[in-house]
């Protein structure tokens, strides 16, 4: 892993090697997301968009850490924004594509699994007339929301903390921590306890971040964050859900026990699927790539 995180940090020197201004540019990420989040959030909630109206609402208020980062990034850094996702000319469609359907497979067998052990806990609330203006939502925001999350915390504050430490599980854990933190604000938090929930974010910003310097790159990252969001505003959400979606099927709660356990058998099987047995092939899909 050494030796792809090096490479992924080293996208940072692009802009040249001035610590002042990932300080600088920390800052003004959160604050543009702190400020303009809340402006975009207000703004949102003025349009006339019915039933989906707080959910882009919701998501514009993220749609504004997209914008901080791109900025930053290219103005204060005088780099493309690419440089965030890989080393290569092109974002690679098909490594974020596959990531999404393993990671989405394993949510849903998940999902189902709990479903046998636990009859009655899912209940089918599939309402056409709602599912179909949120489904248009979701595909249309939540790709970005994931990219937001990513480009921020997986992309320019990995790099920036690759800048200080080189040791990459130190970057990881630190990365996960700062990760775990903006999610703590989320409804689940309060309904489901804070310990097994901490955990859970903790975790996902683990298991993303370890895989994007075993990669060393962004895209495996993105697929896997975009199908988990994605899937859950659609097909299998819980109440007390951060984003308050019409799924087919709704849990009447979320066990976090069962979530946190879950989640590292499904980043164990992601992992081998990723770099076990077919390291080589992701390898020589790269090369060819760059």
């Amino acid at each position: 892993m050494k030796a792809a995180a090096a490479r992924f940090f080293a996208l940072a020197d692009r802009g040249g090697r001035w610590g002042w201004r990932y300080v600088l540019g920390l800052l003004l990420i959160v604050l543009l997301w702190l400020y303009g989040g809340g402006e975009a959030y207000e703004a949102a909630l003025q349009l006339p968009l019915g039933v989906v109206t707080d959910f882009v609402a919701l998501n514009a208020s993220i749609l504004a850490l997209l914008v901080a980062v791109v900025l930053v990034v290219t103005l204060l850094h005088g780099r493309s924004w690419r440089t965030l996702v890989t080393p290569h000319p092109a974002f690679d469609w098909r490594r974020a594509g596959s990531a999404a359907v393993v990671w989405g497979g394993l949510l849903l067998a998940f999902s189902l699994l709990e479903a046998l052990l636990h009859p009655g806990r899912y209940e089918w609330t599939f309402d056409l007339q709602l599912w179909l203006p949120f489904c248009v939502a979701v595909l249309l925001l939540t790709p970005l929301q994931c990219l937001a999350e990513e480009l921020a915390f997986r992309g320019y504050l990995l790099q920036a903390l690759g800048r200080l430490w080189a040791a990459p599980w130190f970057v990881i854990i630190t990365s996960a921590a700062i990760f775990m933190l903006p999610h703590l604000f989320n409804p689940e938090v309060a309904a489901y306890g804070f310990w097994l929930m901490a955990a859970n974010y903790f975790l996902m910003g683990l298991f993303l971040a370890w895989i994007t310097l075993r990669d060393g790159r962004l895209e495996l990252a993105i697929g896997a964050h975009t199908a988990n969001n994605v899937l859950l505003a659609l097909t299998v959400n819980y109440e007390d859900s951060v984003f308050d979606t019409p799924s087919l099927f709704t849990a009447g709660a979320l066990d976090p026990a069962y979530s946190l356990l879950t989640l590292a058998v499904s980043a164990a099987v992601f992992g081998f699927w990723a770099f076990g047995k077919r390291s080589r092939e992701v390898d020589v899909a790269g090369q060819q790539h760059g």
